[in-house]
């Protein structure tokens, strides 16, 4: 007879560690993409591990981390590990990881003699080395390109590092002494998770716990069965396109990304096949990446409720082929397979799926990190002398639109899907690094039209004051807008342009080269926005209008996309000419705006 009771509270219990240890992580950090923006995970595995708890973290991180544990211990191996041995590991390849620069800790949790299970932090390393600052650039040849490849090896034996692997790893980035200090915060959250394992173990005993582990996985496997059996038997398709790296102007050649997804009862098989081949540049997919956006689809769509471990993705089956761009083969470039392709993916699933549960599913969105990277000298030497560094390497993630929902607005200016850190203060940037920002807005007529409007998107405008500089993007959408769905409308692209001082300006396309920026150059950068979800002459005009006094609409597109005529300033809607306008764009476009 199961302890209901004492269920509950080891389930609530393994769920708070997680979230504890990826606190304990991000207050001793030195990156701030994880100290500010939150871009760390941290999840607690049982003894065969298993996935049984995570915080409310990165998805992209969290998938594959079913994937990249298992690889860690294996490659070291069960029966050689130690209490306080601890496991380094970052690599595709070798490692299971989702791209370098997000970088995983492994440990045991030994109670006496026994292995009972496992803590796991990842963390986003500002920079990991590679050809250029922050290790984000697309336009590399093969994944050297793309900083230093860890496979799975102890850096800590009995709680203490390996002083030469250490030396080793720092070095090898722009920030050695930041670096070390993301260790020593990656090192300290499994640390608390292991404490605080072994306190639940000897209250409850290793068998009980053990066996609470077990039923929570069951539970949400039951759960997920449960709601994919209320989605329609059937066969449902997709297609879309991943952008790739441009050459020296203009944009690469896209690349196509197929799915057919087979609901059978309880069970989901998502058929990447078709999908085009892998290319040069860092826009491939691995496994894991392909992986954690399938099992983010399913997740969100079957329900944000069930409790989230391993035990959600067993009803789903994943084929996708090798040597392809959603499961590439050594040694193509990754980093931008996992933070732009990846969400690519998953508009195009759920575009697919909108076919079978309209309702549960969100009109297309910014779909990538939106990451734009400087790397030079600091010119401050105040500042260089406290923060202890002369060369800074800064990275900043630019949010843009959430797509529509199906009785929702989109959400302006927010990362999305499986990159859902925060942004990074501006505080925290101007404190870090020689960049100003100017201005930080929402951009109106960004978000697509429709019954339920498209989250517009964030414009950022950086200041140069680093005397020259790396400047460098990775973002998505500059070729293919976000898609409406049922008659709603197309979100904007993405844009960067550098002002130059001299007055010239430069577009700088999403997945470019590096670029040189110098003092007193302006970027201005917005992700693109997001797609509407329905009609949009059958908005409420009321909401139209507050849409224009809140600055995400403009008059003219009230007018042009919504049917909607306002008084001038904008503070009355003109209801007889609306009505009018309306009639006329229902007759003329068959009853949808466009």
């Amino acid at each position: 007879m199961v302890d209901r009771i004492a269920l509950e509270v080891v389930r609530g219990a393994l769920y708070s560690i997680a979230r504890e240890m990826k606190i304990a992580m991000m207050r001793t950090a030195a990156s701030p993409i994880i100290h500010s923006g939150g871009d760390a995970s941290a999840a607690i595995f049982d003894a065969n591990m298993q996935l049984v708890a995570q915080g409310n973290d990165i998805p992209t991180m969290m998938g594959s981390a079913v994937i990249s544990t298992r690889v860690s211990v294996t490659a070291i191996g069960v029966d050689n590990l130690k209490p306080g041995d601890v496991i380094i590991s970052n690599d595709a390849y070798l490692g299971g990881g989702n791209h370098q620069p997000d970088v995983q800790f492994t440990r045991p949790v030994f109670f006496g003699d026994k292995i009972v299970a496992y803590t796991m932090t990842r963390g986003h390393w500002q920079d990991i080395g590679g050809m250029t600052p922050n290790s984000g650039t697309l336009a590399t040849w093969d994944i050297f390109g793309e900083g230093l490849r860890i496979p799975p090896v102890l850096l800590y034996r009995k709680d203490e590092i390996d002083q030469d692997l250490l030396t080793l790893i720092i070095h090898n980035t722009r920030d050695a002494g930041n670096r070390q200090l993301d260790i020593q915060a990656q090192y300290a959250g499994t640390y608390v998770g292991e404490r605080r394992l072994l306190e639940l173990f000897e209250k409850y005993g290793v068998s009980q716990v053990e066996e609470f582990m077990q039923i929570t996985l069951d539970h949400s496997e039951q759960l997920m069965r449960k709601a994919i059996e209320q989605i329609p038997d059937g066969v449902y398709e997709g297609s879309d396109y991943a952008e790739t790296v441009s050459g020296a102007t203009g944009h690469g050649e896209p690349v196509p990304i197929k799915a057919k997804i087979t609901i059978n009862g309880d069970q989901a098989t998502f058929d990447y096949t078709g999908s085009g081949p892998q290319v040069r540049g860092g826009v491939n997919c691995p496994y894991s990446v392909t992986c954690n956006s399938t099992w983010y689809v399913m997740k969100a769509i079957c329900g944000p409720e069930i409790p989230i471990n391993q035990g959600c993705y067993r009803p789903i089956e994943i084929i996708a082929p090798k040597g392809t761009i959603v499961n590439c083969s050594y040694p193509a470039s990754v980093v931008g397979g996992n933070t732009a392709t990846s969400q690519r993916v998953i508009d195009m699933l759920l575009v697919a799926l909108s076919k079978a549960i309209p309702t549960r599913v969100v009109a297309q969105s910014h779909a990538t990190a939106g990451s734009c990277y400087f790397g030079g000298d600091d010119p401050d030497e105040d500042r260089c002398r406290s923060l202890r560094r002369t060369y800074v390497a800064a990275g900043d993630l630019n949010p843009g639109g959430m797509g529509a929902r199906p009785d929702k607005d989109g959400i302006n200016g927010i990362r999305v899907h499986v990159g859902n850190a925060g942004t990074q203060s501006i505080e925290v940037l101007e404190r870090n690094a020689p960049v100003t920002v100017g201005e930080w807005r929402i951009l109106s007529d960004t978000g697509g039209a429709g019954r339920w409007r498209g989250g517009c998107t964030a414009q950022r405008i950086y200041s140069v004051g680093y005397k020259e500089a790396i400047f460098n993007v990775g973002s998505e959408r500059g070729l293919h807008p976000p898609q409406g769905l049922f008659g709603g409308k197309e979100g904007a692209l993405y844009e960067c342009v550098i002002q130059r001082s001299d007055g010239t300006e430069q577009k700088i396309p999403p997945k470019g080269q590096p670029n040189v920026v110098y003092k007193n150059d302006v970027v201005s950068i917005h992700s693109a926005g997001a797609g509407g979800y329905g009609d949009p002459l059958e908005r409420p005009p009321e909401l139209v209008m507050a849409d224009v006094l809140d600055g995400y609409v403009s008059e003219e597109a009230a007018k042009r996309d919504y049917g909607v005529v306002l008084q001038p300033g904008g503070s009355a809607i003109d209801g007889s000419s609306t009505m009018a306008l309306r009639q006329k764009m229902q007759t003329e476009y068959g009853g949808r705006a466009e």
